[in-house]
């Protein structure tokens, strides 16, 4: 029997992967994100890379820059993101900048994945040595609703998936008896906190008070 959390992220996964044939539609990879806190979506995006002819607009860091905007705060501690691939490293270091305290994806990326391939996600030395900018170890769940996310990319290109699956570009990360794996996160340590504090406290009083003076447009 599922859990509440397993019930829910397979809810919400559910609508990524179908987002993701709506990025098909719009001429898009099948690629999508959705952010949720406390079981409630808050933002969802899809690609948006070929229709702006924009690089960076990928589907996570379209949804982190909504939600940001939404809760209005930077730190998104208590937010799960949802991404029907595993995030490359671009979006991997905007998900740890953002706090994210949770990420869960359908299919794993070997080649460009945040985890599988760069350790971003796991590393525990970033939020370490400038836990100003870096929150702690997310929690990590793969291979929610894998064969699902698997249909999707069938079903926008059969050759074109064929050739993924062939060169292991993704990949089902799934245990052998098809359960999603789950890396535990770290949480917000005492020491983790105590180092925000000091260095957010010892620059605002090292910027001190401001004069407004009058300045040339750059």
């Amino acid at each position: 029997m599922h859990s509440p959390r397993e019930t829910t992220d397979e809810k919400i996964m559910a609508r990524c992967v179908a987002l993701s044939r709506v990025a098909v539609q719009k001429g898009e990879y099948p690629f999508a994100a959705i952010i949720a806190r406390d079981n409630q979506i808050i933002a969802e995006a899809i690609n948006r890379r070929f229709r702006e002819n924009d690089v960076t607009r990928h589907a996570e860091i379209i949804a982190l820059s909504q939600a940001q905007k939404i809760l209005c705060r930077k730190d998104l501690r208590f937010c799960t993101i949802y991404s029907s691939i595993e995030p490359c490293a671009m979006c991997s270091f905007c998900i740890r900048e953002a706090w994210i305290g949770r990420v869960v994806y359908a299919l794993a990326s070997p080649v460009m994945g945040g985890m599988s391939r760069w350790n971003i996600l796991r590393d525990g030395g970033m939020s370490g040595r400038i836990p100003q900018i870096f929150g702690p170890v997310p929690q990590i769940v793969s291979g929610v609703l894998a064969h699902e996310a698997e249909l999707a990319w069938e079903d926008w290109n059969p050759p074109a998936w064929y050739m993924i699956k062939r060169f292991g570009l993704l990949t089902d990360p799934r245990t052998a008896d098809g359960d999603a794996r789950v890396h535990c996160g770290c949480g917000h340590s005492w020491w983790h906190a105590l180092q925000v504090w000091l260095l957010r406290n010892g620059k605002a009083q090292a910027d001190g008070p401001t004069l407004n003076l009058p300045h040339a447009d750059l």
